[in-house]
């Protein structure tokens, strides 16, 4: 049976009908935010990994983006530079056991946000007239001060960021929750 999706209310109607893979997945958000919360020291050893992993993937989605970016100039240098940075740093990271101590995880990921606001604010700076360029600035200039703050507090920020997403979670998961049973409301009409 083909569902007609024509329209944005079929289109909801259809989605509303799979509401429970919705409910599962704010069951499992809020399980893993309460845990994180019950366990912050296995929740800051995940997080930390999971920064090595962000690095290599961002580091080649920066240099991809640089690549394909049409504008020359100090901008685009900076982002390839910042990339090919982040990945080595992953090599590094994963390599060198800095995963395994979180104080110079946390160090490492703050030298690393420097670098990216860096290159970030640069760019934004250097593309006059692009859509986005304000953005990029702003990113730019809130990932050097998280660079900071974290280099002068490692473990403090790890232990921040971890209990963050922890309730970021949690409240995802409460929200997914919501959604899926008003889906499941719209695919009974």
């Amino acid at each position: 049976m083909t569902v007609n999706t024509s329209s944005p209310q079929d289109a909801m109607m259809a989605f509303g009908k799979k509401w429970w893979l919705l409910l599962i997945l704010g069951i499992l958000s809020m399980v893993v935010g309460v845990m994180a919360l019950n366990n912050p020291v296995s929740a800051t050893a995940t997080l930390v990994m999971l920064f090595g992993i962000w690095l290599l993937f961002s580091g080649i989605g920066t240099i991809v983006r640089a690549l394909a970016d049409d504008t020359e100039g100090s901008g685009k240098v900076l982002m390839i530079i910042s990339g090919s940075l982040s990945i080595i740093l992953a090599v590094i990271f994963f390599n060198g056991g800095i995963v395994k101590d979180a104080q110079l995880a946390a160090i490492f990921m703050g030298i690393t946000f420097i670098f990216r606001g860096m290159a970030e604010l640069v760019a934004g700076l250097a593309s006059k007239g692009v859509p986005g360029r304000g953005w990029a600035i702003f990113m730019g200039i809130i990932t050097l001060i998280a660079g900071v703050i974290t280099i002068n507090n490692p473990i403090a920020s790890l232990i921040t960021i971890t209990q963050v997403m922890s309730f970021f979670l949690i409240i995802l998961g409460v929200m997914e929750i919501v959604a899926s049973f008003q889906l499941r409301g719209l695919a009974k009409k």
